[in-house]
């Protein structure tokens, strides 16, 4: 009889640990909300907290534009550095690159970023990111 309640325990642990939603550290978000949007990110290190949430790209007068939002999920602010890279249909790049453009997100707040490509050239993009905690 003892050894029945023993593996009951054991087995009622178990399924206990299963629903138990571990609690992250910041370097264990992922930088992004889905795999769509990770495939575009081009991440330097960790983004300390922070996750691109949204994004989305169209052309304006046959010129590439494109706006991500950016969420800090920790309640520390951090300092992001990002730039975006333009390629052509080839995968070759456009332009000379952008130098890299420093944004403070505030705990628990969001940020939007934009980025216009140099000409009508450009038909894909990537957003190079690093962050710093303040």
């Amino acid at each position: 009889m003892k050894k029945i309640s023993t593996q009951f325990a054991a087995c009622a642990a178990l399924v206990a640990a299963c629903f138990v939603t571990p609690v992250m550290a910041a370097d264990d978000i992922p930088n992004a909300i889905s795999a769509g949007i990770a495939a575009k990110l081009l991440v330097r290190g960790t983004l300390e907290g922070v996750q691109v949430t949204d994004l989305r790209s169209q052309r304006k007068n046959d010129v590439m534009v494109v706006q991500a939002e950016m969420v800090n999920l920790t309640v520390r602010d951090v300092r992001v550095y990002y730039r975006f890279r333009w390629t052509d249909s080839a995968g070759m790049q456009v332009g000379d690159g952008e130098v890299w453009k420093p944004l403070m997100i505030l705990g628990k707040q969001s940020q939007f970023i934009k980025g216009t490509a140099y000409g009508p050239q450009a038909t894909d993009f990537q957003i190079e990111m690093s962050a710093e905690p303040r």
